[in-house]
C-alpha cells in the first residue's frame, strides 16, 4: 500500500507525475502517461486533483501491465457517454 504523500517523502531522483484538474484535459493526461510508458519511464509517485485524481487512481490502482488498458477503457466510456447533454 502506498504511503501518504508529505513533503520530504520522495527521494532525490524519483519521478513524480502530477496531474491537474480540467475535465476533458484528463484525456491528454492518459496520452502523456502512455508516452512515458513507451519511453520506459514509470513514475515513482502519482498525484492529481479533480480529473487528474481519477487518472492517478486508475494508474496507481492497477497493475503496471493493466494501467494503460484501464485508462483507455475509462476514456472510451467518457467519449461514448459523457454523462451530460445540452437541453434541446
Amino acid at each position: 500500500m502506498a504511503k501518504a504523500a508529505s513533503p520530504g517523502n520522495a527521494a532525490a531522483g524519483q519521478i513524480v507525475l502530477v496531474l491537474q484538474g480540467g475535465g476533458a484535459l484528463g484525456s491528454y493526461q492518459a496520452g502523456v502517461y502512455q508516452a512515458l510508458c513507451e519511453a520506459g519511464i514509470e513514475p515513482d509517485w502519482i498525484i492529481g486533483t479533480s480529473i487528474g485524481a481519477i487518472n492517478a487512481a486508475l494508474i496507481a490502482g492497477n497493475t503496471p501491465e493493466n494501467r494503460l488498458a484501464r485508462l483507455r477503457e475509462f476514456w472510451k466510456r467518457m467519449e461514448q457517454n459523457p454523462g451530460w447533454s445540452f437541453p434541446n
